[in-house]
C-alpha cells in the first residue's frame, strides 16, 4: 500500500536540528515530490510528541514520521504500539541508537522512497509497568536500572545541547568519582539476583560505542538481561572497555540471560531509564510485546 499522508513530528532542539533547521524542509520536499501530503509540527515541551502522535493517529495518517533523537522517538511511539499506524524515523538526535538498530537511511530521498513504498517490518516492544498504580511505558531499545539511570539524571541539558555525547561522558566521570550506590534485586527465570546496574535490552545497541546486550534482537519475543553487581570503580571501567566489543558478558560478576518477564525492587529507590530518559524509580516489572509495532525500515536479510 502506498503512503499518502504523513504527520512529521520534529524536535527543534534535537542535536542536528539545532544546528541546521533546514533538515525538516529537506525531508518535507523529498516526500512532497513523491506525492505525499505532509504536515510538520514541532514539539514544544517534554511529552508533546506523545500528544501529537495520538492526534495524528486519530486523524488517520498513514505514517507518523519522527525527526529527533531516541527520547523524542520514545515519546511518539507510546500511542502507536499495537495499532495499524506505521512509525518512521529520521535520525537528528545525539546518539540515534534506534535508527542505527533498524538500519534507517540517512539520505532524505531514500527514506522518503521507503515511506512511500510502504517498506515496513514488525518489531517487538518492551514495556515497563507499575501494576499497583496502572502506570506503564513502552521502550524500543532498553531499560536501565541503577548506574546508567543515575548518570542520565545527572546530565546537564545545556552542556548536552553543545557537546552531545560529551555531556554523558562527563556525567559518567562524575558518577565514578562519587559512586552513589543504589542496589536492587531483580527476579527473572525463577531466580532473584542482587545488582547495582542492569540493562534489560530489546535491541543489541546500547549507546554510541557500547553494546551491552549483544544477543538481543528487536524483532524476537524476548528480552536480554545483563546484570552487574560491584562497588568497584576499576571493575566498572573494565566492563565499559569490554562492552565496546560486547565481551563483557564473559566476565566474572556479570549475569547475562534472556527472559520474557522480570520484576525489580529496591530499598534505596534505584532510578530507571527507558531509551535514555529517566522515568521513575523501582519497583517495576518489565515485559515484552511481540511484533507490536510497524516501522519503516529495510527488511532483515533471510526473513
Amino acid at each position: 500500500m502506498e503512503c499518502k499522508r504523513v504527520s512529521l513530528i520534529y524536535n527543534p532542539v534535537a542535536g542536528m536540528m539545532e544546528r541546521s533547521r533546514c533538515q525538516v524542509q529537506t525531508l518535507v520536499r523529498a516526500l512532497s515530490d513523491l506525492g505525499v501530503s505532509v504536515e510538520s509540527i514541532p514539539t514544544q515541551y517534554p511529552g508533546h510528541a506523545t500528544a501529537l502522535a495520538e492526534t495524528a493517529m486519530r486523524d488517520g495518517v498513514d505514517v507518523v514520521l519522527v525527526c529527533g533523537g531516541d527520547g523524542t522517538i520514545n515519546e511518539a511511539v507510546q500511542p502507536l504500539v499495537g495499532t495499524g499506524t506505521d512509525l518512521a524515523v529520521w535520525p537528528c538526535g545525539t546518539a540515534n541508537v534506534f535508527s542505527k538498530e533498524i538500519g534507517v537511511p540517512a539520505n532524505p530521498r531514500a527514506l522518503a522512497e521507503k515511506i512511500v513504498r510502504g517498506e515496513t517490518r514488525r518489531i517487538s516492544v518492551g514495556v515497563a509497568m507499575k501494576p499497583e498504580t496502572g502506570w506503564h511505558r513502552y521502550f524500543l531499545l532498553m531499560a536501565g536500572i541503577g548506574l546508567d539511570a543515575t548518570i542520565v539524571s545527572g546530565v546537564d541539558s545545556r552542556l548536552k545541547k553543545w557537546t552531545g555525547v560529551g555531556a554523558y561522558l562527563l556525567a559518567g566521570v562524575d558518577y565514578l568519582a562519587r559512586l552513589p550506590q543504589t542496589p536492587f534485586s531483580i527476579d527473572f527465570n525463577g531466580n532473584v539476583y542482587e545488582s547495582t546496574f542492569a540493562v534489560i535490552g530489546n535491541a543489541s545497541r546500547y549507546a554510541v560505542w557500547f553494546t551491552l546486550t549483544p544477543e538481543a534482537r528487536i524483532d524476537d519475543d524476548k528480552l536480554d538481561i545483563c546484570l552487574f553487581n560491584t562497588g568497584s570503580r576499576i571493575a566498572y571501567l573494565n566492563y565499559a572497555f569490554q562492552s565496546l566489543a560486547g565481551r563483557h558478558t564473559l566476565s566474572s560478576g556479570v549475569v547475562y540471560q534472556w527472559t520474557r518477564k522480570a520484576k525489580a525492587d529496591s530499598k534505596s529507590g534505584a532510578l530507571v531509564q527507558l531509551d535514555g530518559e529517566v522515568v521513575g524509580r523501582l519497583p517495576m516489572t518489565f515485559d515484552i510485546l511481540s511484533q507490536a509495532l510497524n516501522v519503516v525500515a529495510p527488511a532483515v536479510p533471510g526473513k
